[in-house]
């Protein structure tokens, strides 16, 4: 599988999208997905900043987003997505 480098606030957008502690579980929700105002609040940037992190995400493959009425973007995550991120947090607590 190919190495996706991907930033620090790149990581913890994917970590707030996700529902469940386990892999399993993850793949089977419909409902992955993390708002840009949860964004903007959990890592403390704007909206222009926000905006930014789900562009690159999309062109990373992490997920694709959608307007959410005016609300801004909601980001849904990708199988890939689901795959990189608990790839990380158990590399993260093997090494802990």
């Amino acid at each position: 599988m190919t190495k996706i480098n991907l930033t620090a606030n790149e990581i913890a957008a994917l970590e707030v999208c996700l529902n469940y502690s386990d892999r399993a579980s993850q793949h089977s929700d419909n409902f992955s997905n993390g708002g840009q105002q949860e964004f903007m609040a959990d890592l403390k940037i704007g909206r222009h900043a926000a905006a930014q992190l789900i562009g690159s995400l999309e062109a990373k493959g992490m997920g694709w987003s959608d307007d959410n009425e005016g609300n801004g973007n909601i980001f849904w995550l990708s199988t890939l997505a689901v795959d990189t991120i608990f790839d990380i947090i158990e590399a993260r607590t093997k090494a802990a």
